[in-house]
C-alpha cells in the first residue's frame, strides 16, 4: 500500500506557481485595476474612480471589493495602475 501511494505522488507531480514566459507574455491582454479619476492623497477608493480594465499592470480585479473605502496615500493621475502599496 505505501508502495501504491508513492507511485501516485510521483504521478501527480510538483505543483508550481511561477509564471512561465508565455503567461508573463499574455499578462497585458488580463484585467487589472486603474485609476480612472485623478485622486489626491487621503481621498477614498470609489467605483466611480477605480475601474477594471485592460492592460494587466495593475492589483487583480478580485481585489476591487477589499480596495473600495479605502484611502489613497499620494496624489494618483487617472491612468495609473493600482497597487497595493498606494493604499493606507
Amino acid at each position: 500500500m505505501v508502495s501504491a501511494v508513492r507511485q501516485a505522488e510521483k504521478s501527480t507531480g510538483k505543483i508550481d506557481y511561477e509564471l512561465n514566459e508565455k503567461v508573463k507574455s499574455s499578462r497585458k491582454f488580463s484585467r487589472s485595476l486603474f485609476v480612472v479619476e485623478d485622486i489626491k492623497a487621503g481621498e477614498s477608493f470609489t467605483e466611480e474612480n477605480v475601474r477594471s480594465i485592460r492592460p494587466g499592470y495593475g492589483v487583480h480585479p478580485k481585489l476591487l471589493n477589499e480596495i473600495l473605502g479605502k484611502t489613497a496615500k499620494k496624489d494618483m493621475e487617472r491612468g495609473t495602475p493600482l497597487s497595493l502599496g498606494n493604499l493606507e
